[in-house]
């Protein structure tokens, strides 16, 4: 995977997958002697994670309907129209648009990107806690896409947890994977061919204004500052339709988001420039190494279809 897609939230890049994502190349024929990549295999794609979230959300409406609840499962392609406002969008047109869709996002979901809010906002306190412990367990708002995105498979709760385990074939499979492939993104960000690329890149990025020493220093400041404005309890990246009565300063966040996406688009042209082509010559080596070592844990991997 790539660097720029790791900056998008899984819950964003989920609802902009497809099939044909220009930017992956699934619009072309594969070439025969083209390795899969390890992402594909496993599921964890733009594609693949949006075939999950369909699979979750159906376990997700059986298991709150057999605890009394009604809960209509979110459709990842209703969703990506509704929070983009268009039907394919690549990781660049993203990008160029929303940035990493941190602040971008707030507040542009409907009733077609999250059809349950509403009628959870319509609850009384008491029926709207019970909604969530159901949903969620102990862990109120960590949806199946965020705990992806944030390595906490095992801070799922509820109904959420059971669904999820189901789809991967367990929460400890799912947890024990997200931290090798941590591992596995620390071992190449070491290899000195890409400390030099990154090095370049942050060059790259002064020139443009920006100060940061490596690309994963972007998502903790924008982070930082978006919680600043919104409040500590706020995901960043929320797509949940925004809540008319909450106050915060809307001039900063919108001032947030202009920036988020300026330093976006700086960050694609540093990126492109100077990591992409170490990266295409570098990952294809630690992934090998990486199925040569973990073969019994891939096994676990339920599949995408299973």
């Amino acid at each position: 995977m790539n660097h720029l897609r790791r900056h998008i939230p899984t819950l964003v890049a989920a609802a902009i997958a497809t099939l044909a994502l220009a930017a992956c190349g699934d619009d072309e024929p594969a070439a025969q002697d083209t390795p899969v990549e390890l992402e594909d295999q496993l599921g964890f794609s733009e594609s693949g994670v949006a075939e999950r979230q369909s699979r979750v959300e159906g376990r997700i409406r059986d298991c709150m309907k057999a605890q009394g609840f009604d809960y209509v499962p979110v459709d990842p392609l209703a969703q990506r129209a509704a929070l983009t406002g268009k039907a394919r969008m690549t990781d660049e047109e993203f990008l160029d648009q929303f940035g990493y869709g941190i602040s971008t996002m707030f507040g542009r979901g409907t009733k077609q990107s999250d059809p349950n809010e509403q009628f959870r906002r319509s609850l009384g306190p008491a029926d709207r806690a019970a909604y969530d412990r159901v949903l969620w367990g102990d862990n109120p708002g960590l949806t199946f896409a965020e705990a992806i995105d944030n390595d906490a498979a095992t801070e799922l709760g509820g109904c959420t947890k059971r669904a999820t385990e189901a789809v991967f074939g367990g929460a400890a499979v799912l947890a024990t994977l997200q931290g090798k492939f941590d591992e596995l993104e620390e071992r190449i960000n070491q290899d000195q061919r890409m400390v030099r690329a990154i090095e370049r890149w942050s060059a790259c990025m002064k020139e443009r204004g920006y100060r940061y020493a490596e690309p994963e220093e972007i998502d903790t400041d924008l982070i930082k500052r978006f919680k600043a404005i919104l409040g500590p309890g706020t995901q960043a990246g929320a797509t949940a339709p925004a809540d008319p009565s909450a106050t915060y300063d809307r001039a900063a966040l919108a001032a947030l988001a202009r920036e988020e996406v300026k330093l976006a688009r700086a960050d694609l042209a540093c990126e492109k420039r100077e990591i992409t082509p170490v990266e295409l010559e570098v990952r294809p080596q630690y992934e090998e190494a990486f199925r040569d070592r973990n073969s019994k844990l891939i096994s676990q991997v339920r599949p995408v279809a299973g």
